[in-house]
Order: C-alpha cells, then structure tokens, then sequence
C-alpha cells in the first residue's frame, strides 16, 4: 500500500454526498489544527508556529469550499475566528521570515544591520507573539469551536 499524501484524507468514499464528504474532511483538518497548537504551546518555535500557519490555512481553505453545506450562521462565525487567528500567526511568521533575511543579507552581502533594529523586530515580535498565544487560547475555549464541532460531528 502506498503512503497516504499529506492531501489526502481517510474515511470518504466515492459514493459520499458533498456535504457527508466535507464533515469528513473539516473533522480531519481540524483535528491536526489542534493538534499542532497543543504541540505549539509544548515548543514555540518557529518551526511549530509554520506548521499552526500552514493547519489554519488548510481549515480556512477548506472551508470555504463547503459553505452551502453547513449553517451560514455558526459557520461564519467559526470561519471568522479562524481568519482572525492566520492573521495573526501571518503576522509573528512576517517577522521570522524578516529577520532571517536580514541575517542573510549581513551574511552574504555583508551589510551592516543595527543590533537596535533586531531588538525593535524582537520586541516586536514578542508583542506579536503574545496576542497570538491569547487568541488561540481563547480559540481554544471558544463557544464557535464547540458549536461547529458540533456541526461537523
């Protein structure tokens, strides 16, 4: 058998409506979305917080896809929360990929880069990284995770 690819999703079948196929796969995106925040909140670092990126994205996008199956009510107000949160890792995932471009730009090209602007970007960052922690906590906690849980259960 061969290895499952990072697309692909178990438990839909070909004979599965749209909308039975679209609880199977908002359940599974979701679960690994989960997932990697627990793992995020285990170890912060940027390669955790890539992945908490990359799990909201594959929630958002797929979700978008399913709208007409699901209660636009509830759904929306999840789909809101989950925007808001890729927002903000967006932001802090900015500033990593910034700052490795400076660090490159002194390597390769020898530039000179005040040691204040990494300061300001890493304070900068901290900031950011803390309203991103609070917002996925209170994601975790919230009234619109449980509802389309339901939803999608």
């Amino acid at each position: 058998m061969s290895k499952a690819k990072k697309w692909e999703i178990k438990g839909i079948r070909k004979k599965d409506s749209v909308c039975k196929a679209a609880k199977t796969i908002l359940k599974a995106r979701l679960d690994f979305l989960l997932s990697v925040i627990e793992k995020y909140f285990e170890n912060k670092d940027v390669e955790n917080l890539h992945q908490v990126r990359i799990a909201l994205r594959r929630v958002r996008y797929n979700m978008e896809l399913f709208i007409s199956c699901f209660d636009r009510i509830i759904f929306m107000r999840f789909y809101k929360k989950v925007e808001n949160l890729q927002d903000h890792s967006g932001q802090v995932r900015d500033l990593d990929v910034f700052k490795e471009n400076m660090n490159l730009l002194i390597k390769d090209e020898n530039v000179r880069i005040s040691k204040t602007v990494f300061s300001k970007v890493d304070k900068r960052r901290t900031d950011l990284e803390n309203t991103l922690e609070l917002e996925l906590m209170k994601f975790l906690h919230s009234k619109s995770l449980k509802e389309f849980y339901k939803l999608i259960s």
